[in-house]
């Protein structure tokens, strides 16, 4: 049990990967969970479906890779910076001669993406981040098709996203509630 008050402490002080779109686009609602006022997502059924089809997912990526991945989902912190996060697997990139991290989603609707929702991109951004790689492998699996992108590293996304990141993270240590945007900040990937 006190390895879990940990793990749950340490997650509240930094910005998960699965968090960092919540920083910009859902800040009030992730304060409210990081300094307990209201109880933090536990999952649905359709993130049920995602964790249970894992495995899957990962399969179908190794035989479309011809390889074997590292386990995943062991959480990493950045080593100067309030960011974590807990890739699905790592992908031995030969290019780049490095241990890169995989993302595997199973949308719940049985059908890929036809381009990389925001708010998964945010989060391979900052999964590269902490696991300090410039490429992070993005599969997603359904029942009846599979689809990969590889995601590069965004430096000018980082640059941009990390006065963001530290401002939400002093206003949970603060116990101060974000105020209201008067414009949502928006990051053009293109």
């Amino acid at each position: 049990m006190a390895n879990h008050l940990k793990n749950k402490k340490l997650r509240n002080s930094v910005i998960t990967a699965s968090q960092a779109w919540d920083v910009i686009y859902d800040r009030k609602k992730l304060w409210r969970e990081k300094t307990g006022k209201v109880e933090p997502f536990q999952g649905n059924e359709m993130t049920q479906w995602g964790n249970d089809n894992e495995y899957r997912a990962l399969s179908a990526f190794e035989r479309e890779m011809n390889t074997i991945c590292k386990p995943g989902n062991e959480f990493v912190v950045h080593s100067e910076l309030p960011l974590g996060g807990s890739p699905d697997g790592y992908y031995f990139d030969e290019e780049t001669e490095t241990w890169c991290p995989v993302e595997l989603k199973c949308p719940y609707s049985g059908k890929v993406y036809p381009t990389i929702p925001e708010r998964y991109y945010f989060q391979c951004q900052i999964q590269m981040a902490v696991t300090n790689t410039t490429k992070n492998f993005f599969f997603v699996w359904t029942e009846d098709d599979t689809k990969l992108e590889v995601i590069p590293f965004n430096k000018d996304f980082m640059t941009w996203y990390l006065p963001y990141a530290l401002d939400f993270i002093k206003m949970v240590q603060d116990n101060e509630e974000p105020p209201r945007w008067k414009r949502k900040p928006i990051f053009n990937k293109e």
